[in-house]
């Protein structure tokens, strides 16, 4: 069966099945062994080949091909909200960038602060006022001297007893000490052996 027969076999194949393929435009080149005449007789039947096949050809319309499906609505609606969340994270980092402009203290070269500023502000109270009992206590802050409640004063006997408790833990504290450099210094270090506990 000659080449052209198979060619033209393959393309109604592939027009069968609904692929439409691109028409091969034949290359020409004299073989070895192959005379002048046989030469040109080829030449001729893969033209009038390409002919036939262009004429058979169904007609093409690319513009209508590559013309762009419309989007369907969902990745309409995503790709808007997907726009406004891009342009609220931009209006709301020049939104910071604003107040940040806006809190920065520009300090001049030599400047010189004598003391801290002063708040006069007072602090939010975190307890509502309409608490059980509350109200009671703020009548007793504002009674009180200053304002503000004062701390119960420490007995004498009191006072005494935490001196001496403080004393009793600053002389441990030190025999500790003591001894632990009494250990370093004149021993030799030996990880199996313990360390001998205190006593207090």
């Amino acid at each position: 069966m000659p080449r052209t027969q198979v060619a033209f076999r393959k393309t109604l194949e592939k027009e069968a099945r609904g692929v439409e393929p691109d028409i091969a435009i034949p290359k020409f080149k004299q073989r070895k062994g192959e005379s002048n005449g046989a030469y040109i007789q080829r030449m001729q039947q893969e033209a009038q080949h390409v002919l036939f096949l262009s004429k058979n050809q169904a007609t093409r319309q690319p513009e209508v091909q590559a013309a762009p499906k419309e989007k369907s609505e969902q990745k309409k609606a995503y790709q808007k909200r997907r726009l406004d969340k891009v342009r609220q994270k931009k209006e709301e980092k020049a939104a910071d960038r604003l107040e940040q402009e806006l809190l920065q203290d520009t300090v001049k070269f030599g400047e010189v602060v004598l003391q801290p500023p002063e708040l006069t502000a007072r602090p939010q109270r975190s307890i509502s006022k309409d608490q059980p009992g509350r109200r009671l206590q703020m009548l007793g802050m504002l009674l009180s001297p200053g304002g503000v409640s004062q701390p119960l004063a420490i007995s004498l006997a009191r006072q005494r007893i935490v001196g001496k408790e403080r004393e009793r833990a600053v002389q441990a504290y030190r025999a500790l000490k003591r001894q632990q450099q009494w250990l370093q210094g004149e021993r030799p270090h030996h990880p199996s052996r313990k360390k001998p506990e205190l006593q207090l």
